[in-house]
This record gives C-alpha cells, structure tokens and sequence, in this order.
C-alpha cells in the first residue's frame, strides 16, 4: 500500500491525467509556473530522448512531462534532502518508476553528477529571486525555493549547457523583469532563445513571467509567441489554454493510481 501524506503535509492533484505530488501544509507550495513550463517544454523540446529538470522539488514539472504530456525518461536533479525524499514517495504514488529517476544533488556540481551532453531536453523552475532582493522566508525549504541562495541564474545556465547534448533545447520560467539578463546568460553560453513566450495574469496587464526555450550551438532565429494569458472565462477561471493543461472535463476525469 502506498504511503499516506504526513501530519505537515497534502496529496495535491493537478493536470488532466491525475498527477499527484506531496508537499508540505507549511513549507514551500508548488505554483502555476510549473504547469506552464511543462507544456512550454513539451511544445517547443524534441519529441524524444532523455530529459533533466534542475531543482525539481516535489516534482510536479517531471510528472507532468510523464505522465500527462509523453516525455521521458527524466532525471530529476533536487539539492534539499527532504524533499528529494517526498519526490522519491511522488513517483511510486504517480506509477512512474522507470520513468522518473530522482537525484539527490547539487546542479552547481553538474560536471561530477551528470555525463557531459546525455539529455535532449533540460528544463527548471528555478529560484526566482535574487539573494538579498527582499525579505527572506524563515523557513529554509521556502528560502532555498524562492530565493538564489543555493544557485543563481548563472548557475542554472552552465548545468544546463553541460547536460545538453548539441542541438538540444532548454526550457526556462523566470520573472518578467528578469527578461535581458536571462536571455544574454544563455547566449553567452552558446544556448540560443529560439522560442519566447511572456506571460500575463489577465488580458491588458503587465507580463508577470516569461517562458524560453534555447537551443545548444544552433542559433535559428527567435520566434516570439502570442502572450500567455492565465486568467479567463474557462474552467476554474482561467483561460482556456490555461485550463486544458490544468484539469480534464469530467467525463474525462482519470482515476489516480492507488
């Protein structure tokens, strides 16, 4: 029988075809960028071949390119040894051994943990804010998600151009304000934006967040897509493309695995 959440923690669903993840009442919670970044990858990444996520938390991105969207086998790379432990409990609750490799690991050491151009496609939700850019969270699960205390957007970039094999893309989420740096990090590392997608709460607001997914040593053109607009008139109030991602019609509900 598969273990039950702990007294601090919730079995949360998402996405159409009942991804379930662990993760703590009290420490950091997995958000909207993470589902938007698996179908970002998904659409933009090579059909096939292995796949990294860097910082996979409870792995939520991993088992949605899994289990919901047909990617894999995924190494999934985590620096915190809890959570590393409940991203261990979420593949067997998720039916995914085999196809999730959880790895307990610092992607700062990417040159000792991973063979130099193994994967086709990387992806990460990385920390979004700067180290000293505001106040930091207490609680050093949260702190280290949230905050570049363990890692920085530079750092992100060099696992990633080591992992990649040429030709290989990787898909990003990071803050909107965040756009120039990002973009010159990954073409000084020869990782060229081929796809950019910015994201907003609602139609007529400011882009929040944006999406990027590079090439290694191919520079083919930008392509810059339509917004993302989050917030609509579709199921649970977002936007339709928002919605599909997030939970099926009923009559298409799957049954978690138990």
């Amino acid at each position: 029988m598969l273990e039950a959440p702990g007294p601090d923690e919730t079995l949360d669903s998402i996405g159409t075809a009942g991804v379930r993840v662990l993760q703590r009442r009290s420490g950091y919670r997995f958000t909207l960028d993470a589902v938007l970044l698996a179908g970002f990858a998904a659409s933009e990444g090579a059909g096939e071949g292995p796949v990294l996520e860097l910082g996979a938390g409870s792995g939520v991105v991993a088992f949605l390119l899994a289990r919901q969207l047909g990617r894999g086998p995924i190494d999934a790379l985590e620096l915190q040894p809890a959570v590393h432990a409940r991203l261990v409990r979420g593949v067997a609750l998720n039916g995914l051994e085999g196809r999730v490799r959880p790895l307990l690991g610092d992607l700062r050491e990417a040159r000792t943990l991973l063979s130099p151009g193994a994967y086709t496609l990387v992806v990460s939700n990385p920390p979004f804010r700067r180290s000293g850019g505001g106040v930091r969270s207490p609680d050093e699960e949260r702190a280290l998600s949230k905050e570049e205390l363990a890692c920085d957007a530079a750092a992100v970039v060099a696992a990633a151009r080591h992992a990649l094999a040429p030709g290989g893309g990787v898909s990003l989420v990071y803050p909107a304000a965040r756009l120039t740096e990002v973009l010159g990090l990954l073409t000084a590392a020869r990782l060229f934006p081929r796809a950019l997608r910015l994201v907003h709460a609602r139609v007529g607001s400011p882009a929040t967040r944006f999406l990027v997914h590079s090439l290694r040593d191919s520079d083919r053109g930008l392509k810059v897509h339509p917004p993302l607009i989050v917030h609509g008139a579709g199921p649970g109030g977002y936007a339709p493309e928002v919605a599909a991602l997030m939970d099926p019609p009923r009559s298409e509900r799957h049954t978690p695995p138990g």
